[in-house]
């Protein structure tokens, strides 16, 4: 049966892990691809960022623009961009006549994207629920994701078992592995000389950190501009070379931003980019660390196996490998880790450590999925968990 897939893609932070998702897609005979957008890209922009598989007249015909990109990024900002993306995916739904949407992770513009389907009866494939981020409000977006969608495909079985927690169906959870390791299985390094050129500098110093720093959207007046700062200044204190990416579009946002330009024009040895797009596999597997508060460290460096720090709060309790090192907010406890780090006997460490995301094969198994989600029932049964006798006793005082 032909199926018509939309797939959503509302930044960078789902574009990379969607890669592999969105070729095997585009490349099965019985499945008309359609490719949502409309927080960060414009659709002339997304179709360069998007793989290079297909040819850029091909995703251009997938491509479907909800809404202009965001500007600013702030919480009211926000609501009136999530009101006019609803608007635009129930139209789209509906006249594309999808049969199934995807829908990976946790941003705040899937509270937008994922309702109109489930009102219009058109099953959503979620991945990567299930995780856990306590330092941010992904960490509500994607539970509730969860409680939405009709079939999921996790990352791991601990995420597979917070799913059954919260009452969802074993035969509608598939532990596929996280599919943006698809793209980095096989990653070959790229040579200082191509990557002095990519970044316009005349060489690259080693270390090189790979660093990027996403406002801690849980902590409420959390100085964010302050702790990129600080951070992006541990690492210049250790490393020979850092590149910077954008944050993400969260609330916060801009103060990070502007924190790290004003570093970067002081200190040449910090290259601010603002996505490295179908160079980030090979410029991962050229770094020495990878530094911040992003899911890159903790979920895609163990596959190339290279050391990463994780800052702060916003990925607490999410699962990570033995190439993981964690550090408190500030520049003299980065720092510390991050000597831990590009230290030879982490380096060693992290050279043998297995990645608890899977080994890069999701994507063919997330296709599966996807064809055989349309028959999924709108029926959807709650399973509650065995009582223990303390929980119907109401436990002790």
């Amino acid at each position: 049966m032909a199926l018509t897939v939309a797939v959503f893609v509302g930044t960078r932070a789902d574009l990379g892990p969607l890669s592999p998702v969105l070729e095997v897609l585009q490349s099965a005979d019985d499945v008309t691809l359609r490719v949502l957008t409309g927080v960060m890209y414009a659709a002339d922009d997304l179709v360069a960022a998007l793989p290079a598989s297909s040819s850029s007249e091909e995703w251009r015909r997938a491509v479907v623009p909800l809404a202009e990109p965001m500007g600013e990024v702030n919480a009211v900002a926000q609501v009136e961009q999530g009101a006019l993306i609803a608007r635009a995916t129930g139209q789209v739904l509906r006249e594309q006549h999808v049969d199934v949407l995807v829908v990976l992770g946790d941003r705040w513009e899937l509270l937008y994207v994922v309702p109109p389907a489930v009102l219009l009866g058109v099953p959503v494939v979620h991945l990567h629920g299930g995780e856990v981020t306590e330092g941010a409000v992904d960490e509500r977006v994607r539970h509730a994701v969860t409680k939405l969608a009709d079939q999921h495909c996790v990352a791991s079985e601990d995420a597979a078992a917070r799913l059954r927690q919260l009452g969802e169906p074993a035969d509608r959870i598939h532990v596929t592995g996280a599919p943006g390791l698809d793209r980095l299985a096989g990653a070959v390094p790229v040579p200082d000389d191509e990557l002095a050129a990519l970044l316009g500098v005349a060489s690259v110093g080693r270390p090189l950190g790979l660093f990027t720093y996403h406002p801690p959207t849980a902590q409420t007046g959390a100085p964010a501009g302050e702790w990129a700062r600080e951070a992006a200044e541990a690492a210049l204190a250790v490393c020979g070379t850092v590149v910077a990416t954008h944050p993400g579009m969260d609330e916060g946002r801009d103060e990070v931003l502007a924190a790290l330009t004003d570093l970067a024009a002081r200190e040449p040895r910090l290259r601010l980019v603002a996505a490295l797009g179908r160079d980030y596999p090979r410029v991962l597997a050229a770094s020495d660390v990878v530094v911040g508060n992003s899911s890159s460290g903790v979920i895609e460096a163990a596959t190339v196996h290279v050391p990463a720090v994780d800052i702060g709060e916003r990925q607490r309790g999410r699962l990570r490998g033995g190439n993981v090192v964690h550090a408190d907010e500030g520049r003299r406890a980065v720092e510390a880790a991050l000597r831990t780090a590009v230290g030879p006997a982490w380096r060693e460490r992290s050279a043998g450590v297995a990645n608890p995301y899977g080994t890069g094969e999701a994507s063919a198994r997330i296709l599966a999925i996807v064809r055989s989600a349309a028959r999924t029932s709108r029926v959807k049964r709650f399973v509650d968990l065995p009582v223990r006798p303390s929980d119907a006793e109401g436990g002790p005082e």
